[in-house]
């Protein structure tokens, strides 16, 4: 009895593992609609959410923090805003280690008409990404609004040509999460701007949201989630961020294939029960 009391406690504990892409667990991170190293604005930006930084702030204001907490800098560990960009930094490590969300599929680029499928984690064969005019992203969360998508970048992503984006089946951008290795910028000549980008960016080194030429034009672009960089973060114009919306870091419940294979091992259990007590008899 008490073998099978166990072996299902086991299971249930495991199963949710089956059912796919856990979400980067912020933690104290979550509230920050903007947190970094260093936090620079040159224009009217507005963040949904705190806005942080560990060692220096300029140009808040003119930017504000809305429904949330403007802090000043610097912010010593163990503070609100240290032990957020702890989170992040150790959030961010784990998402971008391929062995806690190991790639399953790979893109060659920016380039025309990409799907992406919730649940999974992508990756580029090249290094270093940027966007080719046209490029037109699709993220569909196969009706299941709790799917999570996944997208490393090994060093550097530009986005410096125009990118759309459809949302389909289910899928929300608070669930989509762009690991940069090094710098994610979204900048470059005025034809391109306003940008709107869905997820949330992760960047182990700095991000850049550019106005185009001289930088402090009107809006730059908006960023439907949040933005975090280890270094630097540099907005310019009106950059409208988001910030985290809706739930993340949570295990998410047991996919199909996970219902079937416990369904599978218990049904096993059962049998092997049932021939037990015949036995006994």
């Amino acid at each position: 009895m008490r073998i099978w009391f166990w072996t299902l406690l086991v299971l249930v504990v495991a199963v949710p593992a089956f059912g796919g892409v856990v979400a980067p667990n912020l933690a104290s991170a979550f509230p920050f609609g903007l947190l970094a190293g260093t936090i620079s604005n040159t224009g009217t930006s507005v963040v949904t959410g705190n806005v942080g930084a560990t060692i220096t702030i300029t140009g808040f204001p003119p930017g504000t923090a809305v429904s949330g907490t403007q802090f000043t800098a610097p912010n010593a560990p163990g503070t609100t805003v240290g032990q957020a960009y702890t989170d992040f930094v150790t959030a961010y490590g784990l998402a971008f280690s391929d062995v806690s969300t190991p790639p399953t599929q790979t893109k060659s680029g920016l380039a025309g008409p990409i799907t992406f499928l919730g649940n999974t984690v992508y990756n580029f064969s090249s290094t270093d990404v940027s966007s080719v005019a046209g490029a037109a992203l699709t993220f569909d969360a196969n009706s299941d609004s709790s799917e999570v998508f996944i997208i490393k970048v090994t060093r550097d992503i530009q986005i410096n040509a125009p990118v759309t984006f459809s949302l389909i089946n289910g899928a929300l951008s608070s669930n989509i999460y762009w690991i940069i290795g090094r710098d994610a910028t979204i900048s470059g000549a005025t034809n391109v701007l306003p940008v709107t980008w869905d997820g949330n960016i992760l960047a182990g080194r700095n991000f850049t949201m550019s106005a185009g030429t001289g930088g402090s034009g009107p809006l730059a672009g908006t960023i439907n989630g949040c933005v975090y960089a280890e270094t630097t973060a540099t907005l310019a114009g009106t950059t409208d961020i988001g910030g985290c919306v809706g739930a993340t870091g949570s295990v998410p419940e047991p996919g199909s294939s996970g219902l079937v294979a416990l369904g599978c091992l218990l049904g096993t259990l059962g049998l092997r029960r049932f021939r037990s007590v015949r036995h006994t008899r």
